[in-house]
């Protein structure tokens, strides 16, 4: 079993391995444990000049790995209880997942993640781009295993790099059966990840999501790590602009994005909610005043941080309404919180809120106020695992990572290549998700390159947070088809949907900082803002999986 941990392996032991057993297949030297992957991994990219291979070279090596390292006898499912027999959100491991286990990691505790060295769920950071002509993502370099690979640089996109599967989803009176596969098998409702199928139709053995949320530079999305993601500038509409700035190919974040988040924490936990477990960043909606005046300075004397951290994004202004009184110190983009201290002065003793705002500042008693506002990318860099949190994985302050992509980190993740369509028909009004599966064709209005997701519902007789009993799977993704349930039964989590009404709305995903835990999280999504609508508490990520075929079985 593994901890989870990302220790370095035992790379001369692993070479001795390999040289002992000469033309045996990688897969046959996995022992199920992350560091024996990662061994055996590095040492099959080096035989192979890995270092020394141009994007596209190393890209086919990529495609070679993982389907030498494929298990095809794997097929792991969890059940959980039908509608009829149970409220239950948790369920039961079975197939290849029988008696595995998973917990999540903070900075200081490794959780047991058996998870961590299987084939089909063994994740590694790496930097890639998208081919402006194939509209492939491209590899360009893998975290301890070739040179060149950058967390920190704007002009390098960090990813996650793991084989990609099929799910697939089995419904009777008494269950309904969430699984996950490494080759395709005859089941009635089957498909591949929506991301791993290339635009010719064929199935990539590998997908890539974008690690981190994006950071706005030039005009242009980024995904890398220490910066606070952007907001404000962040709607459906906008990041068209942004994604077609940033090269051919690319797009904001996908419903398969939100929809891969899902499945791998369903499958890892085997639960329908991760209320108890992996909350994200819902609970944090604090503010300090300053209790003293200071001129020249990079710092708030408070009587009491209230909450507030250091490596925590803030805003530093005149107001604490997160408006642009908020942030009229720091920008709107925010600053770092570098040290929190206890300082005194004279007989009397403060908290010292250090930042890092672009220039000193005057404080004002009761005027100068400090605002959280989103974590920064990279929060969750430190934790001794792929899932989890920095410090506490429950509370609901924290930023979080599922599979190493971090999500959750204070704000509404805002689709862009997804639509919620409202529609009427005699007098009965409907709603439904719709797709577009190419970037060029991503539009501002519900345009004949959208397709329906295939899972329509009615809407509501007042708007409102509708909580989720069941997903159904069409199109390779889970989308809401009976509402019905509460914060302590099913998913626990809700989405919003309007009444009434005829026309689209972007989706917005997980939560805010302000939101609280009931009824936000992993499975929730608001579908009643404007394809325009922007604001402090609505990001985004950057995604190389907005050009997709479609996949004939």
């Amino acid at each position: 079993m593994s901890d989870g941990r990302d220790r370095a392996p035992n790379w001369e032991q692993m070479e001795r391995l390999i040289e002992a057993v000469g033309e045996r297949t990688p897969g046959s030297l996995l022992d199920g444990t992350r560091n024996t992957y990662l061994a055996v991994m590095k040492q099959w990219f080096e035989q192979r000049g890995a270092d020394n291979v141009t994007d596209t070279q190393l890209t086919k090596l990529v495609d070679e790995w993982f389907v030498a390292v494929r298990d095809v006898n794997f097929d792991g499912y969890v059940d959980f209880d039908a509608l009829s027999v149970s409220q239950l959100s948790t369920g039961t491991r079975g197939g290849s997942l029988t008696g595995k286990t998973c917990a999540v990691s903070t900075n200081d505790t490794a959780g047991q993640d058996d998870y961590a060295g299987l084939p089909l769920f063994a994740c590694v950071d790496v930097n890639f781009r998208v081919d402006p002509v194939t509209l492939e993502p491209i590899i360009t370099a893998i975290e301890g295993i070739t040179k060149g690979f950058e967390r920190y640089n704007k002009d390098k996109f960090v990813g996650v790099l793991q084989a990609s599967g099929y799910v697939y989803m089995m419904e009777t009176a008494s269950i309904i059966r969430l699984g996950y596969s490494s080759v395709w098998r005859p089941y009635a409702n089957i498909a591949p990840l929506p991301e791993a199928v290339r635009v010719d139709g064929s199935v990539r053995p590998w997908v890539v999501h974008a690690k981190y949320l994006n950071h706005t530079v030039d005009g242009k999305l980024t995904s890398y790590s220490g910066v606070i993601p952007t907001a404000f500038s962040i709607s459906h509409n906008t990041l068209h602009t942004l994604a077609a700035a940033t090269g051919t190919g690319w797009s904001g974040m996908c419903y398969c994005d939100f929809n891969f988040i899902r499945l791998m924490f369903h499958l890892k936990y085997a639960s329908l909610s991760a209320d108890g477990i992996l909350q994200g960043c819902l609970v944090n909606n604090h503010n300090a005043v300053a209790a003293v005046a200071e001129v020249g300075v990079k710092r708030v004397l408070v009587a009491d941080a209230n909450g507030i951290e250091a490596g925590m994004g803030v805003f530093v202004g005149t107001a604490n309404d997160r408006g642009a009184n908020s942030y009229s110190i720091s920008g709107s983009d925010g600053c770092l919180v570098t040290s929190v201290e206890t300082v005194t002065i004279g007989a009397d003793t403060y908290t010292a809120i250090y930042v890092d705002t672009p220039a000193v500042f005057d404080t004002i008693v009761g005027g100068t106020y400090v605002t959280t506002f989103h974590w920064p990318n990279g929060s969750c860099d430190k934790i001794l695992g792929t899932d989890g949190s920095p410090v506490s994985a429950t509370n609901g302050k924290y930023a979080a990572k599922i599979q190493g992509i971090e999500y959750s980190l204070g704000g509404y993740e805002v689709l862009a290549d997804t639509m919620a369509n409202y529609t009427q028909t005699d007098g009965n009004y409907y709603f439904e998700p719709w797709f577009v599966n190419r970037t060029a064709n991503q539009a501002t209005s519900l345009t004949g390159d959208y397709k329906p997701c295939g899972i329509k519902v009615s809407q509501p007789e007042s708007a409102n947070w509708l909580y989720i009993k069941k997903m159904g799977l069409s199109m390779g993704v889970l989308v809401p088809d009976v509402y019905g349930g509460s914060s302590s039964t099913y998913y626990k989590d809700a989405w919003y949907l309007l009444a009434a009404t005829e026309g689209v709305r972007e989706v917005v995903c997980f939560g805010d900082l302000y939101d609280g835990v009931t009824g936000y999280g992993l499975s929730c999504a608001g579908c009643g803002y404007g394809l325009a609508d922007a604001g402090w508490a609505v990001v985004s990520r950057p995604s190389p999986n907005g050009n997709r075929g479609e996949w004939l079985a």
